[in-house]
């Protein structure tokens, strides 16, 4: 009797558990799901960094644009171009297009801010491109400091400028900015941003007195 059940024990045993198959069936499987998961959660992440780029030039690039817009709006003596330009800073001088594909304008720009003083030969606002960030200058370019992020790479910044001449007529600029916004070597976002700026105040009444 005992050995019956000795021997139907053991047979029970050995019906329990896994076969070499069964092991290798669920290991793919597992493999996979977490592959899937894996994957999506790489996705997110990089979404997540995405959305982060294009905040970061939201804000930025904003911030800097907001610059040039309060200064340009009470300033005068619109000069585009700078170093080498016949009348750099003071004189005004217009930067056309070029052609009908947008080339043309010039990288730099200077004017006479709202308390600025024309005899006062470094009083002047100056904004430019250098190394691959927009920089401002308060002091007619003997000091810059960078107005946009490390994260955000400037490709391009040109200045179109129309109207500068001494008359009544108020001066305007486009501004075209070109670049790429990356927290990470592997997700950038590029953007390209087009504004129009004027002043509120016609040249020839600028500085009378």
């Amino acid at each position: 009797m005992n050995k019956k059940l000795l021997q139907k024990q053991a047979k029970s045993t050995e019906s329990c558990g896994f076969t070499l198959i069964e092991m290798i069936v669920a290991t793919g499987i597992f493999t996979i799901v977490m592959l899937i998961v894996v994957g999506s959660l790489i996705s997110l992440n990089n979404e997540s960094r995405k959305s982060r780029s294009i905040r970061l030039v939201t804000d930025n690039i904003s911030s800097a644009i907001d610059s040039m817009s309060r200064n340009m709006r009470m300033g005068a003596y619109f000069h585009c171009g700078c170093a080498g330009s016949v009348g750099y800073p003071d004189a005004p001088l217009d930067c056309p297009l070029s052609d009908n594909l947008g080339n043309g304008g010039d990288q730099c720009f200077a004017f006479e801010s709202q308390f600025g003083d024309q005899g006062v030969s470094t009083d002047q606002y100056v904004y430019r491109l250098f190394n691959h960030r927009i920089q401002r200058s308060k002091d007619g370019g003997a000091i810059f400091i960078d107005l946009t992020a490390p994260e955000i790479t400037i490709n391009d910044l040109r200045f179109f400028t129309f109207g500068s001449a001494l008359d009544t007529h108020q001066p305007v600029v486009t501004v075209f900015i070109r670049g790429t916004a990356s927290v990470t070597p592997r997700v950038a976002t590029e953007f390209n941003i087009q504004t129009t700026l004027g002043s509120r105040t016609p040249n020839y009444s600028f500085f009378t007195p």
